[in-house]
């Protein structure tokens, strides 16, 4: 594995589950983080806090300037940062809307422009790593607001992507699928999921970890991905390319025909 050692790396909403993963993880690997988050990190967590609101761009010009005086460099963008607001969409707030695709798209936008006019202002590479979702390759009823922010995200990650390759600027894209986070556990004790019957769409049977999430993140961080860009990497447990749910005993009847 590649070390990070030297780089220096932001990952937005890095206080809790994926993002506090992905922190931890980057540091584990020599990396310098900076969480930009609205809330303090829980206990445990690695790396220097910033409070920042990231869809204000005065904020987010704010928080760079603060991290470069401090740095003077970045060399890792982690879009972490996520809301959702579920519920049906005939009669969904538009402040509700609005909020989902600030948080979740518009902000991995402004700080992307952000590090990338340091970047080629030094002329410089750097790796941008967009959290997605599974959501951005399928319709979830409920969810709109979410799941067109996380195809907006993917579609961002492309044109950046695209703009960029040529500038040494690499932007990828990790969609997690079914992940045991405070956000999944608070969804479990509303009824919004159900695991039982979703993990009938997970080939592997279970529920990823933060932390296997942040391995792929840094991986595509790393220079050991020089090579790759535009792309959506997603980790699910096979979610995405079961296509149909289980029944019950469709497991032991599948294994039973090898």
């Amino acid at each position: 594995m590649t070390s990070l050692k030297g780089r220096v790396a932001l990952v937005t909403g890095g206080s809790r589950g994926i993002g506090q993963a992905v922190a931890r993880e980057l540091a584990e690997h020599g990396g310098r983080v900076v969480i930009a988050d609205l809330v303090a990190p829980e206990a445990g967590a690695v790396g220097d806090y910033v409070q920042a609101d990231i869809t204000d761009a005065t904020e987010v010009q704010r928080l760079f300037e603060g991290l470069l005086a401090v740095h003077g460099h970045l060399d890792i963008l982690v879009n972490n940062a996520g809301i959702r607001r579920n519920g049906p969409t005939e009669s969904m707030a538009l402040e509700d809307w609005s909020a989902v695709l600030d948080v979740n798209l518009t902000a991995a936008f402004l700080c992307s422009a952000a590090l990338a006019r340091h970047a080629l202002g030094r002329g410089s590479g750097a790796a941008i790593v967009n959290i997605a979702s599974a959501a951005a390759e399928v319709g979830l009823p409920g969810r709109a607001a979410y799941c067109a922010s996380k195809a907006g995200l993917v579609g961002l990650t492309r044109a950046l992507a695209v703009e960029w390759a040529d500038r040494g600027i690499r932007v990828n894209a990790v969609g997690p699928g079914f992940t045991r986070t405070h956000m999944y556990e608070w969804a479990l004790k509303q009824g919004v999921v159900d695991e039982v019957t979703m993990l009938r769409r997970v080939p592997m049977d279970r529920v990823a970890a933060p932390e296997e999430i942040a391995r792929a993140v840094r991986f595509l961080a790393s220079d050991d991905a020089s090579y790759i860009t535009g792309q959506a990497l997603y980790v699910d447990g096979g979610w995405l390319a079961m296509g149909i749910e289980r029944t019950p005993g469709d497991r032991e009847a599948r294994r039973s025909d090898l």
